[in-house]
């Protein structure tokens, strides 16, 4: 029996498969998949951090206090239960009174501008609002948690 003679074969350095062609077609389709992927997940986080601050910085800019709106300033400090409690009845009371001349700021009292606002208006303590008039003048200082019941007609004697 003669034996059947065998193809040449080819050169695999310059010839691919059929299916290693297909492979890394889709491999490099996958990298620049991954690659907008990665730059995607950046833009999200990078938006999501400049609006956090951008949201932090208006609610601490004290410079509005005496431009002819009324302002309530709390004195709060991190991690005081107190203090969130406070804030948290403060938001809720603004958003019934629903009322866009109402201002509410944020003095921190771990960052130096706090400390600065809340020793120029005589508060030593955390857990603190100050409610100043549309000129600037102290109208009420109250401290200690309150309910949102609590705070709504304190709030509207500003209005």
């Amino acid at each position: 029996m003669a034996k059947a003679k065998r193809k040449p074969s080819r050169n695999k350095d310059t010839q691919k498969s059929a299916h290693a062609a297909l492979m890394e077609k889709k491999r490099g389709r996958d990298r620049i998949l991954t690659g907008l992927a990665g730059v995607l997940i950046l833009a999200i986080i990078g938006g999501l951090l400049w609006f956090q601050n951008t949201r932090s910085a208006v609610a601490e800019d004290y410079s509005i206090v005496g431009q002819g709106d009324p302002v309530i300033v709390q004195i709060h400090m991190l991690n005081c239960g107190d203090c969130d409690v406070l804030r948290a009845s403060t938001r809720e009371a603004l958003r019934e009174i629903n009322d866009d001349s109402l201002k509410y700021r944020i003095a921190y009292l771990h960052k130096k501008e706090g400390i600065e606002f809340a020793s120029k208006h005589g508060v030593a303590r955390e857990t603190t609002l100050i409610m100043f008039d549309g000129f600037g003048r102290r109208q009420n200082v109250i401290n200690g948690p309150y309910t949102k019941e609590e705070l709504l007609p304190i709030f509207r004697e500003l209005l």
